[in-house]
């Protein structure tokens, strides 16, 4: 039996669409996401309790489902952890008007502040400092934007500079919320043996 892959937008779109969830595949990922970055490590039950009851779906995930989500939910946190920056939340690509990435950077904003919200400890240090709590406040100016007024070149280049911003932010969170093991050693490489 082949591993399940890693949902695309699309593909995760149209698993949504089939559990009649209440939220979009960016607003998705965005709650995944926000959860990893508040530090939370789940197993895959209490991962797919908490996502389906984000997105308020009318029938559970069934197998192959919680497969792919499983899978989406490593990859990100993969990525996360990552040296070189790796993150991208799941976004519709350019060839999208800029009207539709527009909402779908809100959508994944308000996801990743709901998935922060239920996952970071509000005793956490990492709160206290400036650069974690203006990322925060920019992330929920972001989530609050609903459309554009101009699709043009300089539309373009703010959503690309706000695309940017929210990709780094949520690294940043990441790297101050996560667990501390997770820094003892790359997450890829498994512990010494000691012989």
């Amino acid at each position: 039996m082949q591993a399940a892959e890693v949902p695309t937008l699309e593909s995760l779109s149209l698993l949504l669409q089939r559990s009649q969830a209440d939220c979009s595949a960016s607003e998705f990922h965005g709650v995944l996401t926000g959860m990893l970055a508040g530090g939370a490590r789940l197993n895959r039950g209490a991962l797919m309790k908490s996502l389906e009851a984000h997105a308020d779906t009318s029938a559970a995930f069934d197998e192959p489902a919680i497969a792919g989500l499983w899978q989406l939910q490593l990859k990100t946190l993969e990525d996360l952890g990552a040296d070189d920056l790796m993150f991208r939340p799941l976004l519709p690509d350019d060839e999208e008007s800029l009207a539709d990435r527009v909402v779908a950077l809100g959508d994944f904003c308000r996801g990743l502040l709901a998935g922060f919200g239920l996952t970071a400890s509000a005793s956490h240090p990492a709160l206290a400092m400036e650069s974690v709590r203006e990322i925060l406040q920019d992330l929920v100016s972001i989530a609050q934007v609903d459309s554009v007024d101009e699709a043009d070149e300089e539309g373009e280049i703010a959503y690309a500079e706000l695309h940017e911003f929210v990709r780094l932010g949520v690294i940043h969170l990441f790297e101050e919320l996560a667990p501390r093991e997770e820094h003892a050693h790359d997450a890829a490489d498994p512990a010494p043996t000691v012989h």
